[in-house]
């Protein structure tokens, strides 16, 4: 009984962390597209299901972990939103202004990087529960 519990939790854990990936992924086009009054562009279904889940990733480790820890999921959401709201702020600054300069390499290896530095955050600020 208490494995088909785990199994559900771990299971519904899955779907929070793929919410979580879609949404910020999602979302971040949709503010894009409102800030600069164009229309909301989700062609590149490929490149938006990546994003979603390079965005899902920390959680999805907390998920298969079956983690329930409040703080390393909160921890792991500020992150992923300061860092997409970081990236997303320059994209539609330099949409407003733009300077000729391209895309900022260093900003988008951090960008693609992210995700990995924030699950490392979040294991190790879920692993003291893994050693009760």
């Amino acid at each position: 009984m208490a494995e088909a519990h785990r199994r559900s939790l771990r299971v519904a854990l899955i779907v929070l962390a793929i919410v979580i990936g879609a949404a910020v992924s999602i979302g971040e086009r949709l503010i894009f597209a409102a800030a600069l009054s164009r229309d909301i562009d989700l062609s590149e279904i490929g490149v938006v299901t990546t994003n979603a889940v390079l965005t899902a990733f920390p959680f999805l480790y907390l998920a298969l972990r079956s983690s329930t820890r409040l703080l390393p999921w909160l921890l792991g959401l500020t992150l992923t939103l300061a860092a997409n709201g970081w990236w997303l702020a320059k994209g539609i600054a330099y949409q407003r202004a733009p300077d000729g300069s391209g895309v900022d390499m260093f900003g988008a290896l951090l960008m693609l990087l992210s995700p990995f530095i924030v699950t490392v955050i979040v294991a190790v600020l879920d692993r003291p529960a893994a050693r009760r």
